[in-house]
């Protein structure tokens, strides 16, 4: 009885309550961006088609590059490249030196017979052998529109 009427005893037993508390904080709100960003923008890939390039004087083979286009609501740079990383997880062991994509607006109803806005709104480009030393193989340019 007398260990709990001391005040040693509660102020380390509140103090080992305040500490878990404190792991249980920085444990929920410090998790990694991809945990956090796992939903990835609805998209549809178009008109892809692979095209064999064939050998110049600074490569010895053949290139395959898949070419196409990619329709989405996604706007922002996380998303479109949430959707590029996507897209290189998925075409990973196909064969591909490069998928090279532009990115269009689903049609909102002015273009009758067309799936997509004419327009583009950026380019991705993702490598698979590279000749540089970058650490990441996505390339993700946006343009500019009124």
């Amino acid at each position: 009885m007398k260990l709990f009427s001391s005040i040693r005893f509660w102020n380390l037993f509140m103090s080992f309550i305040i500490f878990g508390c404190a792991l249980f904080v920085i444990g929920k709100y410090n998790q990694p961006k991809a945990a956090k960003v796992n939903d990835i923008p609805p998209y549809e890939m178009i008109y892809t088609k692979p095209n064999h390039i064939l050998p110049t004087l600074s490569t010895e083979k053949e290139r395959v590059v898949l070419k196409g286009m990619l329709t989405t609501d996604a706007s922002s740079y996380e998303q479109l490249y949430a959707i590029a990383k996507h897209i290189q997880g998925s075409y990973k062991g196909k064969q591909f030196d490069t998928i090279e994509l532009t990115i269009h607006n689903n049609n909102n109803g002015q273009y009758e017979e067309l799936p997509y806005e004419p327009i583009s709104k950026g380019n991705i480009v993702i490598h698979y052998t590279t000749h540089t030393n970058a650490r990441d193989n996505i390339i993700l340019q946006l343009n500019n529109r009124p």
